[in-house]
């Protein structure tokens, strides 16, 4: 199997287009990859080894060699799965991810979203229209202390559970705000950084729509 065969196989398994791709992982210029598929250079091994990092169940020794199965041993759970998703309202989702028992409805399977923990419904309109009333959230665990201001998350304190994006309070680096996309029917709130006792990054979001 040639070079862009292996690629395109990976880009395809991926479900995206060629620029998404190289968009997704990170690339400047999609020309990089298409200068693979005219033949004018090989996958480099930075070029593996940014793809293996950023799909970690892809072999970086078949994409520069060919030799060998795409996915590692081990993986095909992976492939197969995807991300559980669980048929309750993701600001209640932790109780029964936490739980060994619980089982999820079924599994995602996009490439994109492996890299989450888990995906649930969201049956709040805070955040429409990015986030509307039915929209399946995917989300990964994050560490409270690596917050990046601007992105959605799942906060979960003590008195709070649900998805918000989270901005800096200047007047108090200890202290963030948690904003609503629908600010004519919520609230924006503040809280001590110390408050949160999980935190999820919102990673993707899928919505259905009705014709």
């Amino acid at each position: 199997m040639e070079n862009w065969q292996r690629l395109e196989k990976v880009i395809k398994w991926a479900g995206m287009s060629v620029n998404a791709f190289a968009l997704h992982i990170g690339l400047k210029r999609s020309e990089n990859l298409y200068q693979i598929k005219k033949g004018n250079h090989g996958i480099s091994k930075e070029l593996a080894n940014i793809i293996s990092t950023k799909y970690p169940q892809i072999s970086r020794s078949w994409l520069l060699t060919g030799e060998g199965e795409m996915l590692k041993d081990g993986d095909s759970h992976a492939s197969k799965h995807g991300i559980p998703f669980y048929n309750v309202d993701i600001a209640s989702v932790i109780e029964f991810h936490q739980q060994p028992a619980q089982k999820p409805l079924y599994y995602i399977d996009i490439p994109i979203f492996y890299g989450c923990d888990f995906a649930a419904l969201s049956t709040s309109n805070a955040m429409a229209p990015e986030i509307p009333a039915g929209a399946i959230v995917a989300i990964k665990q994050q560490d409270p202390a690596k917050i990046f201001p601007g992105e959605s998350y799942l906060i979960v304190t003590k008195d709070f559970s649900g998805i918000r994006t989270i901005r800096s309070y200047p007047e108090d680096p200890a202290k963030i705000r948690l904003v609503p996309k629908n600010l004519a029917d919520y609230d924006e709130m503040i809280i001590d950084t110390s408050e949160i006792k999980v935190l999820y990054l919102v990673k993707g979001i899928i919505i259905s729509k009705t014709l």
